[in-house]
C-alpha cells in the first residue's frame, strides 16, 4: 500500500535537529590514493571484503590512458601488509570495447570467489554512443590473475542501459538496475540467470520497467525476509513533478513480478531524490537517505513496517548547523553497527573545502535519544590528501572500523582515495 503523505513538523525537527548535534574525533586513514594512471581514478563503487579482509572495488576511469580518453576504469583489490600499510592489485582494466567501460556500482562474490559487476558504457550496441553498458564477470587464475567475461551486454532499447550495481537470490540469478532507453524514456529492474550447462550464455529478463517523469531506479536492492526486491528512484531530470523519487517493492506472484509503491517522496520536508539504496533492521524497517529535501540538503528517514503499512518518519535534517557542518546531501545509504546505531556518509558540508554546503563532506552517526535521533560527525573531510567528496556506501570489518571511498583528494584536485575511519 502506498503511503501518501510524510507528516513532519519541520520547525520541530530543525530545532531536535540543532539540539541534538555532536561531534566525535575519529582517525582516518588513507589507505590508498589514487594516482589516476594505470592504478585507477575516481573509486566508483562501494567496497567488498573477501574472506582474508583484502578489500576490492572499482574505479571510473583511469587503467590504460590509450582509451576512453582517461582512461576506461579498472577493478582493484587492496591487501594488508603486517606493517600496517595496504597494497594495490589492479584485477583487471577496462579497454572500452566489447569488455565494457567505466564500471560502477557494487561488486559481489559468489560461493566460488568469482566478482561480478556492471560497467556504465561499452558492450557492443550501436543505440548508445558509447556502449550501452555490460554486466561483467572476473574469476581468478591459477597464476593470480583474473580472466574477464562478459555476461550480458546491453542494447539500449526495451533493456535499457547504464546498468550499475548487483545482488544474487539464492538461486544464483543475479539482479539490477539499468538507467535509461535510448529514447530517455524510462528505466528498468533486470535479472540475470546462469547458463544450465557450463559456457552458455546468461538468461536476461526485464522484471519491472519505469517510465513516469524521468524516473530511474537506483542499483542498490536489497532482499526482504519474504523474498521481496526493495528499492529505491530517483528522478533523472532534476525536477519533482508527480513525484521526487520513491520506494518501492517487487513481489514474485504467478511467474510475474508485481511492482508496489511504498512510499513516494514529495519533496521539502518529505525528502527528494534518493540516490542509495534501503537497509532493514531486525524488525523489517527500512532507512535510508535523500540527497535533497528537508533544508533542500537532504535527510535520513525510517519507514517503519506494521502489517501491510508503511509509516514514514525523519531521522535527521541535513544542513541544520551553521554553514552545514553537520553534512548535506548525502548520496550513499546507510549501515547499521551490531549495537543498533546508523552511519553514512555526505558528499558535501562539514569544515573543509571552503565550508558551508560545499564542504568536503562529513562521515556521521546516527543514534538513538530521548528526543529521536543524535548525530554526531564522526569525521570532516578537509581540502588535503585524506581525500573529499565521500559518495559510496560504507562497510564495517569484524573489529568496528569503517571503510569507504572518497571521489577526490588535495581539495578536489586528485583521483579518489580508500579510508578507514576508527571511532
Amino acid at each position: 500500500m502506498r503511503v501518501r503523505g510524510l507528516v513532519i513538523l519541520i520547525s520541530l525537527s530543525l530545532s531536535l535537529a540543532s539540539a541534538n548535534v555532536a561531534w566525535a574525533r575519529a582517525k582516518e586513514k588513507v589507505l590508498y590514493a589514487f594516482g589516476g594512471a594505470s592504478d585507477g581514478a575516481y573509486p566508483s563503487s562501494s567496497l567488498t571484503f573477501d574472506g582474508s579482509g583484502n578489500l576490492y572495488g572499482t574505479t571510473m576511469l583511469g587503467g590504460n590512458l590509450s582509451v576512453c580518453s582517461e582512461g576506461c576504469g579498472t577493478v582493484f583489490e587492496l591487501m594488508p601488509s603486517a606493517n600496517g600499510q595496504w597494497r594495490e592489485k589492479v584485477l583487471y582494466v577496462f579497454q572500452g570495447g566489447t569488455d565494457g567501460a567505466n564500471p560502477s556500482g557494487n561488486l559481489v562474490f559468489d560461493e566460488a570467489g568469482n566478482l561480478y559487476g556492471t560497467t556504465v558504457y561499452g558492450g557492443t550496441s550501436s543505440n548508445c554512443y558509447q556502449g550501452c553498458g555490460t554486466v561483467f564477470e572476473l574469476s581468478p587464475n591459477s597464476d593470480s590473475s583474473w580472466k574477464e567475461t562478459v555476461l550480458y551486454r546491453f542494447q539500449g532499447g526495451a533493456d535499457a542501459s547504464g546498468p550499475a550495481g548487483l545482488i544474487f537470490d539464492r538461486a544464483g540469478n543475479l539482479y539490477g538496475a539499468s538507467s535509461v532507453d535510448v529514447d530517455q524514456a524510462g528505466a528498468t529492474v533486470f535479472e540475470l540467470s546462469p547458463p544450465r550447462q557450463k559456457g552458455g550464455a546468461w538468461t536476461e529478463q526485464i522484471i519491472a520497467t519505469f517510465s513516469c517523469c524521468g524516473e530511474a531506479p537506483n542499483a542498490a536492492l536489497a532482499w526482504d525476509g519474504e523474498g521481496k526486491l526493495i528499492g529505491t528512484t530517483q528522478v533523472n531530470n532534476g525536477f519533482c513533478n508527480a513525484t521526487c523519487g520513491q520506494v518501492f517493492e517487487l513481489t514474485l506472484a504467478g511467474g510475474n513480478w508485481v511492482q508496489t509503491s511504498l512510499y513516494a517522496f514529495r519533496g521539502e520536508g518529505n525528502g527528494a531524490n534518493p540516490m542509495a539504496g534501503v537497509i532493514f533492521d531486525g524488525e523489517g524497517n527500512l532507512y535510508g537517505t535523500t540527497r535533497r529535501g528537508g533544508n533542500n540538503f537532504g535527510i535520513a528517514y525510517e519507514l517503519k513496517h506494521k502489517g501491510h503499512q508503511w509509516s514514514p518518519a525523519l531521522l535527521y535534517n541535513f544542513c541544520s548547523t551553521n554553514n552545514c557542518a553537520d553534512g548535506a546531501h548525502p548520496e550513499a545509504g546507510l549501515v547499521f553497527d551490531k549495537a543498533g546505531n546508523l552511519y553514512g556518509t555526505t558528499y558535501d558540508g562539514g569544515t573543509g573545502c571552503g565550508n558551508g554546503y560545499r564542504g568536503c563532506g562529513t562521515v556521521f552517526e546516527l543514534t538513538h535519544a530521548k528526543s529521536g535521533w543524535r548525530e554526531t560527525v564522526l569525521y570532516h573531510f578537509t581540502d588535503d590528501p585524506r581525500g573529499s567528496k565521500p559518495a559510496a556506501n560504507l562497510i564495517f570489518d569484524n573489529a568496528g572500523n569503517l571503510y569507504g571511498t572518497t571521489v577526490y583528494d588535495a581539495g578536489g584536485g586528485g583521483y579518489g582515495t580508500v579510508f578507514e575511519i576508527t571511532p
